[in-house]
């Protein structure tokens, strides 16, 4: 019993991870964005894990200098590990209707671990089918 629902759990990934790389292939376009602004945050986590339960703690979103220094050397926040949350705000021409467009992306982490600036220019997924629709590649 306990392998058939692992079993189901794997093909469902399976399946998800198959339609998500068809969608990227089918429905999107990769076009080079111009980056306008990027806003880079910390949060601090410490996920405390019991016998049954799981409680995660964070903190509001601060600084990224100031988070470092809080876990290193603050005795309430040691244990806690940095999390970023970085915000991407980018101009890209629609494969639509050729028209420039803005957007953004959240990630957690920059692509290839390199900081980006305003004025790059990163690889995105632009739609097809709507002109302001954008993913990560």
């Amino acid at each position: 019993m306990r392998l058939a629902g692992i079993l189901i759990a794997a093909v469902g990934v399976a399946g998800f991870a198959a339609y998500d790389q068809y969608d990227k292939r089918v429905n999107f376009k990769r076009v080079d964005a111009r980056i306008s602004a990027v806003n880079e945050q910390c949060y601090m986590e410490k996920v405390t894990r019991e016998v049954i339960t799981k409680t995660t703690s964070t903190s509001d979103l601060l600084r990224c200098e100031l988070a470092q220094v809080l876990t290193r050397e603050h005795p309430k926040w040691q244990g806690y590990t940095v999390k970023h949350k970085i915000e991407i705000r980018f101009a890209f021409i629609s494969p639509v209707d050729g028209a420039t467009h803005t957007s953004s992306l959240e990630m957690s982490s920059f692509p290839n671990g390199r900081p980006l600036r305003a004025g790059e220019v990163l690889p995105v997924l632009a739609s097809k089918t709507k002109a302001d629709k954008t993913r990560a590649i």
